[in-house]
Formats: C-alpha cells, structure tokens, sequence
C-alpha cells in the first residue's frame, strides 16, 4: 500500500513540475498560406524619363498570386516567464512565395521577423532585430483581422505604398515601447542599418549605412484605434548624387479607425519628402516595361508627395466579410516620375471563412494614372485561398 502511495505522489509531483515549466515557457510552430489566381494589365502612355520618348504601355499577366491578402509565411515564437512580470520573448518568420517555394524578403532565411526582446506590463517591451517599423506596426493595428489584418486594403492596386510613405521592414532596429497608460503607447525605435542586403550602400562605419529613426502615438480603447508616426532615413556616405547626398528621406503618418460593429470605417494620409522609404516599391513594377523612373529607397531632394486612405469593412452573414477603399497619391512634382498625374485607386474585396482557419476570397481593383502617369491604367483582379496553421 505505501508503494502505491509512493508512486502516486512522485507521480503528482512530476505532474506539477511539468505543468509548471510549461506554464512558464512556451514556442508556437504557425503559418500562413495564401495563394490563389490573379489578372493584372497595365496600359496606357508614358514618357520615358531618360529620353521623353512617348511609349505605349500594354502589359498584361495571368497566373498564379501569392501573399494577396495575408503574406505566406511560417514561423516559431515563444516566451518565457522570468518573473515579477517580466518575460522574454522571441519572434523568427520565415516568408515564402506559395506558388514555387522560393524565400521571401530578397532571400532571408528570417525576412519578415527576427526579433528577441523583454516585456513587461509595468515596463513596457525592448525588442532588438528585423521587424516592422513602428508606423507599419501601428497602422496595421487600425484594421480588422479579416484580409491579413490590413494588407490588403492598404496595398491593393497601390496607395500609400505607392506614394513613398514609410511602409516596411528594417534590419538592425532597437524598439522601444512604453506600457499601455489608458490605451495610449508610444513607441520610439533607431536602426544602425536598414538593409544588410544594399551592398552597395553599406560597410564597416556607422555612416557607411542608411539608418532610420522612427517614433509613434498609438491608441486602442474599445472601438476607436488613432496612431501617429515618424519616419527619417539618414544616408549612406557612399550615395554617388548630389541629390541623394543632400536628401533626408522624412515620412509623416496619421490614422484612425471607429468600429460602429455593422460596420468599421478607416481614414488615414501619409506625406513624404525628399524621397521614397524602405519597403516601398512600385507595385507590379515589371508591368511597366520600359519604365524605371522610381527606384526602391531613393533619396531624391525636394520630392515630396502626400497620400490618402479611406476604407471601410462589415461583416456579409455569419462567416463573410467585405471591404471597399479609396486611395489617393500626388507626387506633387516630377523628381521621381517623368510625369506628376495623381493616382487614384478604387479596390473592393470579399472573403468567406470556410472554418476558423480556411477561407476563401475576391479582390479587384482599378487604377488611373498609375504611377504617377498621366492616363496610366492599371487593373488587378484575383480569387484565391487563405489557410492558416
């Protein structure tokens, strides 16, 4: 009788350990997967940049998409309880292309995030790596979960992304953000090096790199979220022009959003002067052919441009959801572009929820003047599948 009771209490014991230890750290395997089928035509004319020749543009594409409403991707992250409330926290994900397997972000093993930190409700959160900047971060927040969580009304056909604003992914960023007062965080990060991949632009000295400083108010209380953000690149000694020597790359973000429940609405603008910021880049930029009048992370003084988002989403029945948005991108000068049309983008999609981890979805949306030229068109119509794990 003792035996047995011996057992069972060094039974109960291990038990307790085990729950313990695994109430006190934890790693999560998830992903994404988001592909489906896609049509996307640009036409119109544009004069060449270099030359001022006129050319005719008239591109189209069928085939497969990838990442249209939530970026595929496959992940680790996990916490570990050090007490008093503070953790430790770690975050790797791995982006990938869903129709051929290739890495993702420029072929980074971990492009989307690689990022270790501490945390605290009393102290707020440190983090160190690859991940978002703080006005990617926060306005993101301002949408619903539906359609990756904002990608996709933000990014469809080409709006602030297509305006230059900061929307993107920086290498070598400290982060700080202060613990939530009332609903309201801020948040205030510095990158040594925005992008290890630039060779080009980068080296052994602190100025041989681009580096960024980027700031933001936040606040989430109950149906209202409202944000705030600053962005500013300093460049590499080593940019060969003048005019990138002299250009301090500034981005200014603003936005709120108010769910009324039946239905949530979402305004935003963005400016930018004296360049375009990392992470951005001409949407569907090959369509364009001959055009090559807009280069990632330019520095080009005195470019300015101002952009706008309105957007709003509701839930279709029990397992549907719908968004339709309006974006608005002026260039106000022609320091990038051989053209200063501004460009309108009207976007409309739908998805249904097969399960609380498979759905299904539409997206079409339709640009003038695309890319800043004048009479530009660019269309874009997809269906596809969303499965989460």
């Amino acid at each position: 009788m003792k035996k047995h009771l011996f057992a069972a209490s060094v039974t109960t014991a291990l038990a307790v350990t085990s729950a313990s230890v695994a109430a006190e750290s934890s790693v999560t395997l998830y992903g994404v997967i988001d592909t489906g089928l896609g049509y996307a035509k640009v036409s119109g004319d544009y004069r060449d940049p270099k030359t001022g020749a006129v050319n005719r543009l008239d591109n189209s594409h069928v085939g497969m998409t990838n990442g249209t409403t939530a970026g595929s991707r496959w992940g680790l992250r996990g916490k570990e309880d050090l007490g008093g409330g503070l953790y430790a926290t770690f975050k790797l994900e791995s982006g990938f292309n869903s129709a051929n397997g290739t890495p993702g972000q420029n072929n980074r093993l971990f492009g989307r995030d690689a990022v270790a930190g501490l945390t605290s409700a009393d102290l707020g959160k440190l983090e160190f790596g690859r991940q978002f900047n703080i006005g990617t971060q926060y306005m993101l927040s301002l949408f619903g979960a539906n359609f990756g969580n904002g990608f996709t009304q933000w990014n469809t056909g080409a709006g602030l992304g297509l305006s230059g604003a900061a929307f993107g992914r920086y290498d070598n960023m400290v982060l700080y953000e202060t613990p939530s007062m009332g609903g309201l965080t801020a948040a205030i990060s510095y990158s040594s090096n925005i992008d290890d991949k630039r060779d080009g632009e980068t080296g052994f000295a602190t100025a041989d790199n681009t580096r960024a400083v980027t700031a933001g108010l936040r606040y989430l209380n109950g149906p209202l979220a409202a944000f705030l953000s600053y962005d500013q690149l300093n460049g590499s000694n080593k940019l060969s022009q003048p005019s990138e020597r002299n250009a301090t790359p500034r981005s200014y973000l603003i936005g709120a959003s108010y769910d009324f429940e039946v239905v949530k609405l979402l305004l935003a603008y963005g400016r930018t002067t004296d360049g375009w910021f990392g992470g951005s880049s001409l949407p569907a930029g090959a369509a364009i052919g001959k055009f090559s009048g807009i280069p990632t992370n330019a520095f080009v003084d005195g470019f300015k441009s101002n952009s706008y988002l309105a957007g709003i989403s509701a839930p279709v029945g029990a397992a549907g959801s719908m968004f339709a948005s309006w974006q608005r991108a002026d260039a106000n000068n022609s320091r990038l572009t051989s053209d200063d049309a501004t460009t309108n983008t009207f976007s409309l999609g739908y998805t249904y929820s097969l399960s609380k981890r498979t759905a299904i979805y539409g997206l079409a949306s339709y640009t003038n003047n695309y890319a800043f030229l004048r009479d530009a068109k660019y269309t874009d119509v997809s269906v596809g599948l969303r499965h989460a794990f």
